[in-house]
């Protein structure tokens, strides 16, 4: 497609970058229901997606991850971020040290003169629960069964922002119907208005929940909408 028109603009570059590499389908992980989505925008820049990988040990992470700044298409830095996340997973079991991998990875992808960067939000699901790491804004919390909100922490700027930096992590425990949120780009009052939503679809398929969130993200932009990612995982 590229090569059939050199007068695409970055968005549309970026756009057909981020098409290209969303996944088709969530991973399957054993204890957990997990569904995730992009919803795209025909006219969008092209600049969030969920994704997934694999741990040296085996175990399989989510991602959410939104490019921030200005300069080349933010494709190209969503390319570049799932490229090591599939990659490098290989040669880690913890995330700690995985995503300082990452962090240098993309530092050296950065171009001098422009600030782009990648906001990741990664959660690992394992038995009794999930670990939890925030790079820069990207906001998560568990919804447990009985509707109780824990809002999960940053644990450092964006990947690719400040090189060598060492992110820390968070475990959750879960019980049975314990469930698992994460966004891309919104407010501090829509993320908390999702998290009611999802409380309040306690017990529906984790497909539908996934997409009553998109539905209800797209109202409350109805002006501008937006792109958005989200990570849903729900314990069984």
């Amino acid at each position: 497609m590229l090569e059939e028109d050199q007068n695409l603009s970055f968005d549309e570059i970026s756009r057909t970058i981020q098409r290209g590499i969303l996944p088709s389908e969530a991973p399957r992980i054993s204890g957990f229901d997990i569904a995730a989505g992009t919803s795209l925008v025909d006219d969008g820049p092209g600049r969030t997606l969920w994704d997934f990988f694999q741990l040296k040990d085996g175990r399989i992470g989510l991602v959410n991850l939104t490019v921030k700044g200005a300069g080349l298409p933010p494709g190209h830095y969503l390319a570049v971020a799932r490229s090591l996340l599939r990659e490098l997973g290989r040669d880690h079991e913890d995330l700690q040290g995985f995503l300082a991998r990452i962090n240098s990875g993309l530092s050296t992808a950065v171009v001098e003169g422009l600030d782009q960067f990648v906001e990741a939000g990664v959660l690992l699901p394992s038995e009794g629960g999930v670990e939890w790491a925030g790079a820069g804004i990207c906001p998560g919390a568990v919804i447990r069964r009985d509707g109780a909100f824990q809002e999960f922490g940053s644990h450092g700027p964006p990947l690719g922002m400040m090189e060598g930096f060492q992110y820390g992590t968070e475990r959750l425990e879960l019980g049975a119907g314990d469930s698992v949120i994460v966004l891309s780009e919104v407010s501090q009052g829509v993320f908390r208005g999702a998290a009611d939503l999802v409380a309040s679809l306690h017990g529906k398929p984790v497909g539908e929940v996934v997409s009553t969130l998109h539905k209800a993200l797209a109202r409350a932009q109805p002006d501008s909408p937006s792109e958005a990612s989200v990570l849903f995982v729900r314990k069984q």
